[in-house]
C-alpha cells in the first residue's frame, strides 16, 4: 500500500515538473526580437507656414449677373475670359442648365464609345456602382444634401456604363435625342452677353479672397519680420472684387523660428517642406532670406518654392515640417545596439542561434536608429529578426 502511494507521488511530481517545463517553454522567452524594416527618418522641425505670393485682384464695375466660365483653382491664361456678364439671374441659371445637359450628352457619348463587352471590366464597373450607391446613401443619411446632385450623376453614369458593357444600348439613342432637343431649347432662350471679365495675367483663379492679397505681397519680403507676423491683419476687400489670380511663378513660405534655429540655415540652402496637402505632400524649397529684428529673439525664414497647383493656390497658412536631410535604411531599436571587440553591431536570430552582425548607423534618436542597408553576407538585412532583449549573447548561442 505504501509502495503504491510512493509510486503515485512520484508520477504526480513528474507530471507537475512536465507541466512547469511546458509553461516555462511557452511563456518564457530567452530573447525578444524585432524585425528590421525599411524606414525613412528626418531631422526636421515643425513650423506654421504663412504663404506670401503675388496675387492680382479681379474686379468688375459693370452691372449684371456673373456666370463664371472656370472653376475655383482652375488655371487661366492671360486675357482669358473668367466670366460672362448677363442681364438677369435667369440667364445664369440657363447657362448652368446648359452645362448640366451638355455633361450628360458627353457622358452618353463616352459610354457608347466603350460598349465592347469583351473589353469591359464588369467587376470594376460593379464596384463603381456599389461605391456610388453607398456615397449617395451616406450623403443622404449625413444630411450633406449639397453632395446629392453630384453623387446621383456619378451613380447614373456607372449604371449606364454597366448597361452599355452588357450590350444593351437601345435606350441611349432616345436619351441622346431628348437631351439634344433640350440643349437646343436652352440655347435658343439664352439672352446675349453684356460683358466679360478677363484675366490680366496667367495663373490660378479663385473666386474668394481673404484680405491678405496686398498685405502678404511677394514684393515686400524684407518687411516680413517676427513683429510683422505677430501683428498680421487682413484688409477689407473692395466691393467690386470678384476674385483673384494667384501667380504660378515663384512664391514664398514665411515661418517664425527662434534665432538659434535660424543659425542652422543660410540663404540658398535646398530643403524640403512636408505639408498636409494631398496634391503636394512634399515641396522642394530654397532659403530665400532670413529676416531678423533688434527687438525680438525670433527670426523669420523665407522659403522660396516654384511648384503650384489649385490646392496650394487656395492655401494661406498651415502646419508644416522643414527637413534639411533624410535618412533611409533599416530601422532597429536602440536597445539592440551592442559593441563586440570594439565593433558596433546587433545580434540577429540565424536559425536557432544568435549571430553578431556589424552595422553602420546613419541616424539615431533615443529609441531607434537607422542603419545602412547592406545585402552582403554577414550584414544586417531587411526583415532580419534583431535581438532587442537577451542576456549573455555571443555568436552561436542557442536561443531556440
Amino acid at each position: 500500500m505504501k509502495k503504491n502511494t510512493l509510486i503515485k507521488l512520484a508520477v504526480g511530481f513528474l507530471a507537475l515538473a512536465f507541466l512547469i517545463n511546458q509553461a516555462v517553454s511557452m511563456f518564457y522567452k530567452p530573447v525578444t526580437t524585432e524585425s528590421a524594416v525599411f524606414y525613412t527618418a528626418n531631422n526636421g522641425f515643425k513650423i506654421t507656414g504663412v504663404i506670401v505670393r503675388n496675387e492680382i485682384l479681379v474686379t468688375n464695375d459693370k452691372s449684371g449677373v456673373l456666370h463664371y466660365l472656370i472653376s475655383d483653382g482652375e488655371r487661366v491664361s492671360k486675357n482669358g475670359t473668367i466670366a460672362n456678364i448677363y442681364g438677369s439671374e435667369a440667364a445664369s441659371i440657363t447657362l448652368s442648365q446648359i452645362e448640366s445637359v451638355q455633361h450628360k450628352i458627353d457622358d452618353i457619348n463616352d459610354i457608347l464609345s466603350f460598349n465592347d463587352i469583351d473589353a469591359a471590366n464588369l467587376e470594376l464597373i460593379n464596384t463603381r456602382v456599389d461605391d456610388n450607391l453607398n456615397a449617395l446613401v451616406m450623403s443622404t443619411v449625413a444630411g450633406n444634401f449639397g453632395d446629392i446632385p453630384k453623387t446621383s450623376e456619378d451613380l447614373l453614369f456607372a449604371l449606364n456604363r454597366r448597361q452599355a458593357a452588357l450590350g444593351d444600348t437601345s435606350s441611349f439613342a432616345t436619351q441622346l435625342a431628348a437631351l439634344n432637343s433640350q440643349l437646343a431649347t436652352l440655347n435658343a432662350s439664352l439672352t446675349g452677353i453684356q460683358g466679360e471679365v478677363k484675366a490680366s495675367q496667367s495663373g490660378y483663379f479663385l473666386s474668394k479672397t481673404d484680405g491678405y492679397e496686398a498685405v502678404l505681397n511677394a514684393n515686400k519680403l524684407s518687411s516680413v519680420t517676427p513683429e510683422f507676423l505677430d501683428g498680421l491683419k487682413s484688409e477689407k476687400t473692395p466691393e467690386n472684387v470678384v476674385g483673384k489670380i494667384v501667380s504660378d511663378y515663384e512664391w514664398y513660405i514665411a515661418a517664425k523660428v527662434s534665432i538659434n534655429d535660424s543659425h542652422n540655415y543660410k540663404e540658398g540652402d535646398a530643403l524640403k517642406i512636408y505639408t498636409s496637402i494631398k496634391s503636394s505632400p512634399v515641396l522642394p524649397v530654397t532659403v530665400k532670406s532670413i529676416n531678423t529684428s533688434n527687438t525680438s529673439t525670433d527670426a523669420v525664414i523665407i522659403f522660396a518654392c516654384s511648384e503650384m497647383n489649385s490646392e496650394l493656390a487656395s492655401m494661406r497658412s498651415g502646419p508644416m515640417t522643414v527637413v534639411s536631410r533624410e535618412y533611409s535604411g533599416l530601422k532597429v531599436s536602440k536597445k539592440a545596439l551592442r559593441v563586440v571587440e570594439g565593433q558596433t553591431g546587433v545580434y540577429i536570430v540565424k536559425g536557432m542561434q544568435a549571430k553578431f552582425v556589424p552595422i553602420e548607423i546613419l541616424y539615431s534618436t533615443d529609441s531607434m536608429m537607422i542603419c545602412k542597408k547592406n545585402d552582403a553576407d554577414g550584414q544586417l538585412r531587411l526583415y532580419d529578426q534583431v535581438i532587442v532583449k537577451g542576456r549573455n549573447l555571443y555568436d552561436g548561442k542557442i536561443i531556440g
